[in-house]
């Protein structure tokens, strides 16, 4: 059981390149800001973890979170972008199954032909699928999550705003909270990544607003969500967010 319970902390920690159980727990915890994409996003790397124990995979691997991220990924994705219903959530579980047997595929065939690591393809091939596969059902409504900013933009400048906002969206997180979060706890964890936030942030934003010239603080989706995401920058492309900004005082 606590091997089980170790290998779910990893699978959040892995998603920020760490091995430590806190960060995992800080992470896990951080994504129940927004209540229902934690709940689907820990059913993610619950369902995968199961799935590779019964199919005796690698114990050392399992345990590493090695098999769970881009099941995280995946739940926290789907619930973003679509409403929860039951049939979704049964769609979201078989595909949480589907992602894994991805990332094993591809683990061995990458691994095998040119010694690289899966990292997230798996679930970016996964989320492709099932946007294809939704395609076949009326029912299915999208989301549209209004990014709150907690209060942040009273007395933060709009960058660092966008900053937090980023580092959220790396668990489809629509709270600039939870990015402070992650960014304290990547600065606990190691200056040197904290640091690389702060560059691939400036960098990423930059390409963007050159590629993109209408691209600001509340309207980011076209250009793209931008985050440090497993050693790539992470983008959210289509959609435009709406910033809400809620304080003490009320929303605004």
């Amino acid at each position: 059981m606590k091997s089980f319970f170790d290998s779910i902390l990893f699978s959040y920690a892995q998603i920020f390149f760490s091995n430590r159980r806190w960060f995992g727990a800080t992470v896990l915890a951080t994504t129940f800001i927004t209540p229902e994409l934690g709940l689907v996003a820990l059913l993610g790397v619950v369902l995968s973890n199961v799935s590779a124990h019964l199919l005796k995979f690698d114990e050392a691997k399992i345990k590493s979170g090695f098999y769970g991220f881009n099941g995280i990924l995946f739940g926290a994705a789907a619930l973003f972008y679509f409403q929860l219903t039951p049939f979704l959530l049964v769609l979201v579980a078989l595909f949480i199954i589907i992602t894994f047997f991805v990332s094993a595929v591809l683990e061995h065939m990458l691994a095998s032909m040119f010694n690289l690591p899966g990292l997230s393809l798996p679930f970016i091939i996964a989320l492709f699928i099932f946007v294809i596969f939704l395609h076949n059902f009326e029912t299915i409504s999208t989301n549209e999550f209004l990014m709150v900013d907690g209060g942040l933009g009273a007395f933060l400048p709009p960058i660092a705003v966008f900053y937090f906002n980023s580092l959220a969206f790396i668990l489809f997180q629509p709270n600039a909270l939870a990015g402070v979060v992650f960014a304290v706890a990547l600065l606990c964890l190691s200056r040197v990544m904290f640091i690389l936030s702060l560059v691939g942030f400036a960098a990423s934003t930059v390409a963007i607003h050159f590629v993109f010239q209408q691209v600001s603080g509340s309207c980011w989706g076209r250009g793209g969500g931008v985050g440090i995401y497993k050693g790539q920058i992470g983008k959210n492309n289509g959609t435009c967010w709406k910033t809400k900004s809620v304080g003490p005082g009320g929303s605004g």
